[in-house]
């Protein structure tokens, strides 16, 4: 599922309901009440801090005029983590202390699946949170529509080797193809998964929160992974159209001789019973 692509322009429509938060590119941000913050992304995720069920019930429904592609109910993906503030002197002693080591760093934002907020600019810090948490989410969507392509294909390559025959046509397989193709740029093109955020790159201290999230989310790890799991799916499929255009081809050549066969036999009945001079 994607919110309006073009979300800068659907900011003038949504106005009203966002109020004046925080607006960019590919992201919306509502406050509704104290510590309550809503973060919806382009690619179709939305990060909602302190919500109550019927509360994001009420945010999916807000949503729901500006969907491309609606995923539907049961493809929806959900993770839920706690968050805490830090104390007042250890946000002093994280200040005054010199940038440490990644893992450092990823320990202080966070731990143990909690979100650790420092008490000042919280907006720019969930943020940088919330961004890794939606990249997450729509990759595992991503995740489990892989994961069911496998599934139905598991049994192609079993058939195949114990008839040596491929038992789906070649408009079938054509679609499957396709939306291998579409869910691969999906993943490498289309959805930012892939990059960081250019409101971060002059916020050096929440763009290092950023990927600290995205770390412990091992958000490059299954990329990588569900990358090599597609890149095995196009050889299947490949294999497929292969032996598919293989088919053809010998019943092209069947025809070809079955053609000849017919043309010879009318030749020999034409002389057969064409009287001689």
């Amino acid at each position: 599922m994607y919110l309006h692509t073009h979300l800068h322009m659907a900011v003038y429509v949504v106005h009203g309901w966002f109020g004046t938060g925080l607006h960019l590119r590919t992201c919306l941000h509502k406050m509704c009440r104290w510590l309550q913050d809503v973060f919806a992304f382009g690619f179709g995720c939305i990060v909602c801090w302190s919500l109550e069920p019927n509360e994001l019930d009420q945010i999916r429904d807000a949503m729901k005029p500006f969907l491309v592609r609606p995923q539907e109910r049961s493809g929806f993906e959900e993770e839920t983590m706690n968050f805490l503030f830090k104390r007042k002197d250890e946000v002093e002693a994280d200040d005054g202390a010199d940038d440490g080591d990644e893992p450092a760093q990823e320990a202080k934002c966070i731990s143990q699946d909690k979100i650790i907020l420092a008490s000042h600019s919280p907006l720019k810090e969930k943020l940088a949170h919330s961004y890794a948490l939606a990249q997450s989410v729509r990759l595992g969507c991503f995740e489990m529509v892989v994961e069911k392509s496998i599934r139905e294909t598991r049994s192609i390559p079993e058939t195949l080797a114990d008839t040596g025959e491929v038992n789906m046509e070649a408009r079938a397989l054509a679609k499957q193809m396709g939306a291998l193709l579409m869910l691969r740029c999906d993943v490498n093109l289309h959805t930012d998964i892939l990059d960081t955020p250019d409101i971060f790159w002059d916020e050096e201290r929440f763009e290092k929160i950023y990927v600290a999230c995205r770390t412990y989310l091992d958000i490059d790890k299954r990329v990588d992974i569900l990358n090599q799991r597609l890149v095995v799916l196009k050889d299947l499929y490949d294999l497929l159209q292969n032996s598919l255009n293989v088919s053809h081809e010998t019943r092209l050549e069947w025809i070809v001789i079955i053609l000849i066969l017919v043309e010879v036999v009318l030749e020999i009945i034409q002389l057969y019973f064409t009287p001689s001079g």
